[in-house]
């Protein structure tokens, strides 16, 4: 039992990890892109929405980590976690925009572009299982 606990917990830390990297890779990319054509604050809005998808996976993996936990002490309790982690990231997404673009006055444009291709980085990475 321990062997399928350990391996479903490292098969949820490899793809968390790929998907990761690959929506870094992307996010850097258009910063670059970004800094080329717009300057340094365009490139900094792309890194900050690139960072906003990335601690979205980072949170879902998290959650799912811990649902997988509660499925196996009180079946049926998952559902709950899944539910928060779906209100949680949302309110995380939008705080951070509000943060970016009022407090930090970054520009929208790079930030809103490279969260939306980033978010491309889960189909990019494969979800082979």
């Amino acid at each position: 039992m321990n062997d399928t606990k350990s391996s479903q917990s490292s098969q949820l830390k490899t793809s968390a990890t790929k998907m990761l990297s690959t929506q870094a890779l992307l996010s850097v990319g258009l910063a670059w892109i970004f800094y080329y054509s717009n300057g340094q604050v365009a490139a900094q809005s792309a890194l900050y929405g690139g960072c906003i998808v990335m601690f979205n996976v980072w949170i879902t993996n998290h959650r799912l980590q811990s649902a997988a936990n509660i499925a196996k002490v009180a079946p049926g309790k998952e559902v709950l976690v899944f539910y928060i982690a779906a209100v949680q990231r949302f309110l995380f997404t939008l705080g951070f925009f509000i943060l970016g673009m009022g407090w930090l006055e970054l520009p929208p444009i790079p930030m809103v572009a490279t969260f939306a291709i980033a978010h491309l980085g889960y189909l990019v990475s494969g979800n082979d299982k």
